[in-house]
């Protein structure tokens, strides 16, 4: 980078033939990104890729430890909600998509948010799918909303989602000068890493959530764009599920409800077997036409 008085000129070089490039400019925080295009080659055919068959999902049981997340009127603690449905729905998909399943956290302990990410990506997940409940200081707000990984949020409120669910980096140890603060180089990073999957993830958000919301007979929150740390860096599909406002007395009393916590595990576990069938029909067409294999 060249610097000339107050203003800056970066300079990118490209040591093989470069795809199509596309620059854009981001706020809180500042930053630009730059989206590169691999070359089209000639020799493979438009809009054709070969997909691999989905072998392992992460599935993330938000807050635990010292961190309880929202707590409802009479105690409900986040945390300990969403670790019994996220087990729930552990149990669904091994028994019957025949996929691997690994839980960021399976007991009451504290995960930082970026090591959930890292882990799916050490285990080389397809799918990452972090679980949590919602809360508002409007007793009255209901229904489940679902998410998936972009710096500018939908909608203020979406951003304040986020807010609140990234304010347990508060809670991690300070790592050195400036600890907890959002880092322009990472967040850059993260977009980076999402924007290859962000198209999935939102197919991955809204085939979850058609199935909550049709399934619970619940309010539709809808489906949303946040800056969610848990989300930032996952090298696969990923997606945040609020399944519910601990804070509303009377979805506190049916979230506190087994039977209800069961129906909201099935219809989690009715969303990724619709999502893995959807996949699985891709695959196979891509397969009759094999071009550029996608790899994790």
């Amino acid at each position: 980078m060249d610097r000339a008085g107050s203003d800056g000129l970066l300079r990118v070089v490209y040591e093989g033939t470069a795809g199509t490039l596309r620059a854009s400019t981001l706020a809180d925080p500042p930053r630009i990104v730059l989206d590169v295009a691999r070359p089209v080659d000639p020799g493979a055919r438009e809009g054709r890729e070969q997909l691999t068959p989905l072998k392992t999902i992460v599935l993330d049981a938000g807050h635990g430890g010292h961190d309880s997340g929202a707590t409802g009127p009479t105690g409900l603690m986040e945390k300990d909600l969403v670790l019994d449905v996220t087990r729930r729905v552990a149990k669904l998909v091994a028994a019957q998509l025949g996929m691997k399943v690994l839980l960021t956290r399976d007991s009451d302990n504290f995960v930082t948010l970026r090591d959930r990410t890292s882990y799916a990506n050490k285990q080389h997940a397809d799918l990452f799918v972090s679980i949590h409940a919602n809360a508002h200081r409007e007793a009255a707000a209901d229904g489940v909303e679902t998410y998936f990984l972009s710096s500018e949020a939908t909608d203020s409120a979406a951003r304040q989602v986020a807010a609140l669910e990234n304010g347990v980096v508060q809670l991690e140890q300070p790592t050195g000068r400036g600890a907890g603060q959002v880092d322009i180089v990472k967040a850059i990073l993260w977009d980076l890493a999402q924007s290859e999957f962000q198209v999935e993830s939102s197919r991955l958000a809204e085939v979850v959530h058609d199935s909550m919301t049709q399934t619970l007979r619940i309010s539709n929150r809808g489906v949303k764009q946040a800056g969610f740390y848990v989300l930032g860096g996952a090298a696969m599909p990923a997606v945040l599920l609020e399944i519910g406002f601990v804070t509303n007395p009377r979805e506190e009393r049916k979230l506190k409800d087994t039977k209800y916590r069961d129906e909201i595990a099935r219809a989690i576990f009715s969303g990724l077997a619709e999502y893995k069938r959807a996949w699985d029909q891709r695959a196979r067409a891509s397969a009759e036409t094999p071009t550029v294999t996608r790899t994790r």
